[in-house]
Protein backbone atom coordinates (compact mmCIF):
# COMPACT_ATOMS: atom_id res chain seq x y z
CA UNK A 1 0.00 0.00 0.00
CA UNK A 2 2.78 2.10 0.62
CA UNK A 3 4.63 1.79 -2.73
CA UNK A 4 1.39 2.23 -4.00
CA UNK A 5 0.90 5.87 -2.42
CA UNK A 6 4.35 6.72 -3.21
CA UNK A 7 3.84 5.41 -7.18
CA UNK A 8 0.70 8.02 -7.51
CA UNK A 9 2.09 10.99 -5.51
CA UNK A 10 5.14 10.77 -7.97
CA UNK A 11 2.37 10.56 -10.83
CA UNK A 12 0.50 13.00 -9.44
CA UNK A 13 3.19 16.03 -9.21
CA UNK A 14 4.79 14.95 -12.78
CA UNK A 15 1.40 15.68 -13.98
CA UNK A 16 0.53 19.27 -12.03
CA UNK A 17 4.66 20.20 -13.29
CA UNK A 18 4.63 18.99 -16.65
CA UNK A 19 1.34 20.86 -17.58
CA UNK A 20 3.06 24.00 -15.78
CA UNK A 21 5.75 23.50 -17.53
CA UNK A 22 4.24 23.13 -20.83
CA UNK A 23 3.06 26.78 -20.13
CA UNK A 24 6.35 28.13 -19.76
CA UNK A 25 9.47 26.40 -21.80
CA UNK A 26 8.97 25.69 -24.99
CA UNK A 27 12.49 24.10 -26.05
CA UNK A 28 13.22 20.47 -26.63
CA UNK A 29 15.17 20.69 -23.55
CA UNK A 30 12.01 19.21 -21.27
CA UNK A 31 14.36 17.10 -18.52
CA UNK A 32 17.94 17.13 -17.47
CA UNK A 33 20.05 14.22 -16.33
CA UNK A 34 22.24 15.68 -13.33
CA UNK A 35 25.15 13.78 -12.21
CA UNK A 36 27.53 14.03 -10.14
CA UNK A 37 31.09 12.75 -9.16
CA UNK A 38 32.48 13.45 -5.90
CA UNK A 39 36.61 13.62 -6.35
CA UNK A 40 37.95 10.46 -4.14
CA UNK A 41 40.56 11.51 -1.80
CA UNK A 42 44.08 11.83 -2.97
CA UNK A 43 43.28 11.83 -6.65
CA UNK A 44 44.50 14.93 -9.02
CA UNK A 45 40.99 16.73 -10.10
CA UNK A 46 42.72 17.40 -13.44
CA UNK A 47 42.99 13.38 -14.46
CA UNK A 48 38.88 13.17 -13.55
CA UNK A 49 38.34 16.35 -15.35
CA UNK A 50 39.58 15.14 -18.55
CA UNK A 51 38.04 11.83 -18.95
CA UNK A 52 34.63 13.40 -17.91
CA UNK A 53 34.93 15.78 -20.28
CA UNK A 54 35.15 13.01 -22.65
CA UNK A 55 32.54 11.99 -21.82
CA UNK A 56 30.47 14.63 -21.93
CA UNK A 57 31.38 14.60 -25.76
CA UNK A 58 30.52 11.09 -25.87
CA UNK A 59 27.13 11.61 -24.22
CA UNK A 60 25.83 13.90 -27.07
CA UNK A 61 27.37 11.43 -29.55
CA UNK A 62 24.83 8.87 -28.22
CA UNK A 63 22.21 11.12 -28.68
CA UNK A 64 21.47 14.37 -25.80
CA UNK A 65 20.55 17.44 -26.80
CA UNK A 66 23.33 19.17 -24.67
CA UNK A 67 25.74 18.43 -22.36
CA UNK A 68 28.26 20.01 -19.99
CA UNK A 69 30.41 19.87 -17.51
CA UNK A 70 31.23 21.82 -13.93
CA UNK A 71 34.00 22.08 -11.12
CA UNK A 72 33.45 22.46 -7.62
CA UNK A 73 34.52 25.94 -6.32
CA UNK A 74 32.73 26.19 -3.14
CA UNK A 75 29.90 24.59 -0.78
CA UNK A 76 29.39 21.48 0.25
CA UNK A 77 30.82 18.66 -1.94
CA UNK A 78 34.22 18.08 -3.58
CA UNK A 79 33.05 17.22 -6.85
CA UNK A 80 32.32 17.72 -10.75
CA UNK A 81 28.92 18.25 -11.76
CA UNK A 82 28.02 17.14 -15.31
CA UNK A 83 24.40 17.92 -17.22
CA UNK A 84 23.03 16.53 -20.44
CA UNK A 85 19.30 17.96 -21.51
CA UNK A 86 16.80 15.96 -23.37
CA UNK A 87 12.69 15.84 -24.71
CA UNK A 88 11.31 12.84 -23.63
CA UNK A 89 12.02 9.36 -21.94
CA UNK A 90 11.43 8.30 -25.70
CA UNK A 91 14.75 10.08 -26.55
CA UNK A 92 16.08 8.96 -23.46
CA UNK A 93 15.60 4.84 -24.55
CA UNK A 94 17.22 5.77 -27.71
CA UNK A 95 20.55 7.33 -26.46
CA UNK A 96 20.85 4.14 -23.87
CA UNK A 97 20.20 1.87 -26.63
CA UNK A 98 22.98 3.84 -28.26
CA UNK A 99 25.36 3.58 -25.39
CA UNK A 100 25.43 0.30 -24.91
CA UNK A 101 25.92 -0.58 -28.24
CA UNK A 102 29.02 1.18 -28.14
CA UNK A 103 30.95 0.43 -25.23
CA UNK A 104 31.04 -2.73 -22.62
CA UNK A 105 29.78 -0.69 -18.81
CA UNK A 106 31.60 -3.05 -17.16
CA UNK A 107 34.74 -2.54 -18.74
CA UNK A 108 34.77 1.47 -17.24
CA UNK A 109 36.93 1.53 -14.31
CA UNK A 110 35.17 4.10 -11.72
CA UNK A 111 37.77 6.74 -10.64
CA UNK A 112 35.84 8.90 -8.55
CA UNK A 113 34.54 8.48 -4.93
CA UNK A 114 30.78 8.68 -5.40
CA UNK A 115 28.55 9.49 -8.15
CA UNK A 116 24.54 10.05 -8.22
CA UNK A 117 22.44 10.22 -11.28
CA UNK A 118 19.10 12.93 -11.05
CA UNK A 119 16.40 13.33 -13.92
CA UNK A 120 15.17 16.48 -13.51
CA UNK A 121 12.08 18.11 -14.91
CA UNK A 122 12.58 21.71 -16.67
CA UNK A 123 10.22 24.50 -15.48
CA UNK A 124 11.72 27.33 -16.61
CA UNK A 125 15.18 28.41 -18.50
CA UNK A 126 16.24 32.30 -18.43
CA UNK A 127 20.15 32.32 -18.86
CA UNK A 128 20.07 31.13 -22.48
CA UNK A 129 23.02 29.35 -22.03
CA UNK A 130 25.47 27.48 -19.73
CA UNK A 131 27.05 30.11 -17.67
CA UNK A 132 30.94 31.01 -16.87
CA UNK A 133 30.28 30.35 -12.84
CA UNK A 134 27.35 29.29 -11.50
CA UNK A 135 25.26 29.28 -7.99
CA UNK A 136 23.32 25.69 -7.42
CA UNK A 137 21.11 26.17 -4.90
CA UNK A 138 18.49 23.22 -3.73
CA UNK A 139 15.45 23.80 -1.56
CA UNK A 140 13.34 21.60 0.01
CA UNK A 141 9.51 22.33 1.67
CA UNK A 142 8.35 21.04 5.22
CA UNK A 143 6.57 17.88 4.06
CA UNK A 144 3.50 18.94 5.29
CA UNK A 145 2.73 21.06 2.21
CA UNK A 146 0.96 19.90 -0.66
CA UNK A 147 2.97 19.91 -3.92
CA UNK A 148 1.35 23.04 -6.04
CA UNK A 149 1.80 24.66 -2.10
CA UNK A 150 6.03 23.49 -2.75
CA UNK A 151 6.07 25.01 -6.03
CA UNK A 152 4.17 28.21 -4.81
CA UNK A 153 7.65 28.73 -2.49
CA UNK A 154 9.46 27.80 -5.19
CA UNK A 155 8.67 30.08 -7.78
CA UNK A 156 8.40 33.17 -4.88
CA UNK A 157 12.32 31.97 -3.99
CA UNK A 158 12.84 31.70 -7.77
CA UNK A 159 11.48 35.11 -9.12
CA UNK A 160 13.33 36.63 -6.64
CA UNK A 161 16.69 35.12 -7.39
CA UNK A 162 15.94 35.59 -11.27
CA UNK A 163 15.92 39.06 -10.66
CA UNK A 164 18.49 40.01 -8.43
CA UNK A 165 20.88 37.74 -10.92
CA UNK A 166 19.59 39.26 -14.30
CA UNK A 167 17.96 35.36 -15.21
CA UNK A 168 18.08 32.03 -13.71
CA UNK A 169 16.77 28.65 -14.50
CA UNK A 170 14.04 26.33 -12.10
CA UNK A 171 13.97 22.76 -12.10
CA UNK A 172 11.97 20.00 -9.98
CA UNK A 173 12.86 16.35 -8.88
CA UNK A 174 11.40 13.82 -11.18
CA UNK A 175 13.81 10.71 -10.45
CA UNK A 176 16.70 10.45 -8.42
CA UNK A 177 17.71 11.02 -4.79
CA UNK A 178 15.70 13.82 -3.20
CA UNK A 179 12.67 15.21 -3.89
CA UNK A 180 13.30 19.14 -4.40
CA UNK A 181 13.40 22.01 -6.24
CA UNK A 182 16.56 23.56 -7.99
CA UNK A 183 17.45 27.28 -9.12
CA UNK A 184 20.88 27.64 -10.88
CA UNK A 185 21.65 31.53 -11.81
CA UNK A 186 25.06 32.35 -13.41
CA UNK A 187 27.54 35.25 -12.80
CA UNK A 188 30.89 36.43 -14.33
CA UNK A 189 33.16 37.14 -11.97
CA UNK A 190 33.08 37.13 -7.91
CA UNK A 191 33.42 41.27 -8.75
CA UNK A 192 29.87 40.51 -10.30
CA UNK A 193 28.63 38.04 -7.90
CA UNK A 194 29.27 40.77 -5.01
CA UNK A 195 26.63 43.22 -6.85
CA UNK A 196 24.10 40.27 -7.10
CA UNK A 197 24.64 38.94 -3.84
CA UNK A 198 23.77 42.64 -2.71
CA UNK A 199 20.30 42.80 -5.05
CA UNK A 200 19.18 39.45 -3.68
CA UNK A 201 19.60 40.04 0.23
CA UNK A 202 17.92 43.88 -0.44
CA UNK A 203 14.97 41.86 -2.22
CA UNK A 204 15.00 39.18 0.91
CA UNK A 205 15.07 41.90 3.42
CA UNK A 206 12.43 43.66 1.69
CA UNK A 207 9.94 41.20 0.55
CA UNK A 208 10.62 37.86 2.01
CA UNK A 209 11.84 38.66 5.24
CA UNK A 210 8.83 37.88 6.99
CA UNK A 211 7.43 35.57 3.94
CA UNK A 212 6.76 31.98 5.18
CA UNK A 213 8.22 29.93 3.07
CA UNK A 214 8.13 26.64 4.92
CA UNK A 215 12.03 25.17 4.22
CA UNK A 216 13.36 22.60 5.35
CA UNK A 217 17.04 22.17 3.63
CA UNK A 218 18.89 24.82 1.65
CA UNK A 219 22.27 24.28 0.01
CA UNK A 220 24.36 26.23 -1.93
CA UNK A 221 27.02 25.39 -4.39
CA UNK A 222 29.01 27.63 -6.38
CA UNK A 223 30.57 26.24 -9.49
CA UNK A 224 33.33 26.64 -12.43
CA UNK A 225 32.41 25.87 -15.88
CA UNK A 226 34.91 23.18 -17.45
CA UNK A 227 33.05 22.46 -20.81
CA UNK A 228 29.69 23.34 -22.18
Amino acid sequence: MRNILIMALIMYSSNIFSAHHEETNLSDNNHMLLSTYEIAPGQNPADLEKELASLQIQQEEDGYNDCGLYRHWYGGQRAFYAYCFFKDFEQLDAIHKTAEANEDRMEITQNYSSHTDHILDVQKLNMGKAPKNNVWMSWKFGPYLTLTEKQERAEMLFDAFNRAFGGCDLYFHSWGPELAHYISCGFENFADFGKKHVAINKILEEELSSADLDLLEHADDLLTLVQD
